[in-house]
């Protein structure tokens, strides 16, 4: 793979509104967000509707950026996020954008490189899929019990179901996810 070393001249005149520092930008780093993309997105489709959602996206928000030097991995986080939005599809209600959170927050083109990393997106990309494929009922519990860290008795009240009803679909969800990933469990 290539590697795009960040011109912060550019990002600092893109920052400012210079029209053709932002449209050399998106040029320059349209084929790191396609390859992401990839990672990320269930579906070809998917991965052009969030390139050019997040290049859209860039174009008109790079002047709010605080930091230029930020700007990489702040455009990777639009991506992951565009990625997951297409995932969650229009009927889902929780959005898992509130929850999904990457311990690799400031990763920058160079560290996107190592094979680990690749395994780990992967793997995140695979965990989000078979989320996104569980019917909302399930997912909604299971989010809210194992991401959100809610209470049992919390999660009832939330729904306006009972315990039991929450206890089971709990076991369902988390048995539906624990068959998608059966693959990762054995490597």
């Amino acid at each position: 793979m290539v590697k795009t070393a960040v011109d912060p001249n550019l990002i600092d005149r893109a920052c400012s509104g210079d029209a053709a520092a932002i449209e050399a930008m998106l040029l320059l780093y349209q084929p790191m967000v396609t390859r992401f993309a990839h990672k990320y997105c269930a579906t070809p489709e998917d991965v052009e509707d969030a390139v050019q959602e997040t290049l859209w996206i860039a174009a008109q928000k790079i002047g709010s950026l605080r930091v230029a030097a930020a700007f990489v991995s702040w455009l990777f986080r639009v991506v992951k996020n565009q990625c997951i939005r297409l995932l969650e599809g229009p009927s889902g209600n929780v959005e898992l954008d509130n929850w999904v959170r990457d311990d690799r927050a400031g990763l920058n083109a160079d560290v996107l490189q190592e094979e680990s990393i690749e395994d780990d997106v992967l793997l995140h990309r695979d965990v989000l899929n078979a989320l996104g494929s569980l019917p909302q009922a399930y997912r909604e519990i299971l989010i809210m019990r194992d991401l959100q860290e809610m209470s049992t008795p919390e999660v009832a009240a939330a729904l306006g179901l009972s315990t039991e009803t929450i206890k089971s679909r709990l076991h369902r969800a988390r048995n539906i996810m624990r068959q998608q990933l059966a693959a990762w469990a054995e490597q």
